[in-house]
């Protein structure tokens, strides 16, 4: 467990590090890192939504040790209304069956309000990973590594942006009893 605690910040802090240099560039926006001191902390409403498109019967079906790590981008406007999602390279490309991505997905997560002005106007990045309570280490290294070397969803870049890192989300999940 600890081992999994660690890689994760260990992983998440080289991605602050290689993503908090700013590029002169036109077509790059600002990364801002927070934390979710806001008034509201909106990774679990995420998850919330999240959740009826999640499959359960896949997601259970993952051996001992296995995690799932992906991450989730919302474009939010300037009245708090999210207007676009975005969606890491193991969701986006089928790698996995876990998350249902459809038109109901999308659009319950467009009425999605957000009163908290300090994100309004942004682009907030959610890494959620998921893994059983109990597990202790990782035993598919290579699709965790392919999943946080895609972590960063792609999406249009817009300057009048910025992009804000979310603390990453840890989601235990419990194997049904019968």
């Amino acid at each position: 467990m600890k081992g999994i605690i660690f890689t994760v910040c260990f992983l998440l802090c080289l991605v602050s590090v290689s993503f908090s240099q700013e590029s002169n560039s036109v077509e790059s926006s600002s990364i801002l890192i927070t934390f979710p001191k806001q008034k509201k902390d909106i990774r679990i409403l995420v998850l919330k939504k999240l959740d009826k498109y999640i499959n359960s019967k896949e997601l259970f079906s993952k051996q001992k040790n296995n995690v799932f790590l992906f991450s989730i981008g919302l474009s939010v406007d300037s009245l708090g209304n999210v207007d676009d999602i975005f969606f890491s390279d193991s969701v986006t490309k089928n790698k996995t069956k876990i998350i249902i991505v459809n038109e109901h997905l999308i659009a319950d997560f467009k009425k999605m309000h957000l009163d908290d002005f300090g994100y309004r106007s942004k682009i907030l990045i959610l890494p959620i990973l998921f893994k059983r309570p109990d597990d202790d280490k990782i035993s598919n290294l290579n699709e965790f590594l392919s999943g946080f070397s895609s972590l960063w969803p792609i999406f249009a870049t817009d300057s009048m942006h910025k992009v804000v890192l979310l603390e990453p989300l840890i989601n235990n999940f419990f194997d049904p009893i019968n």
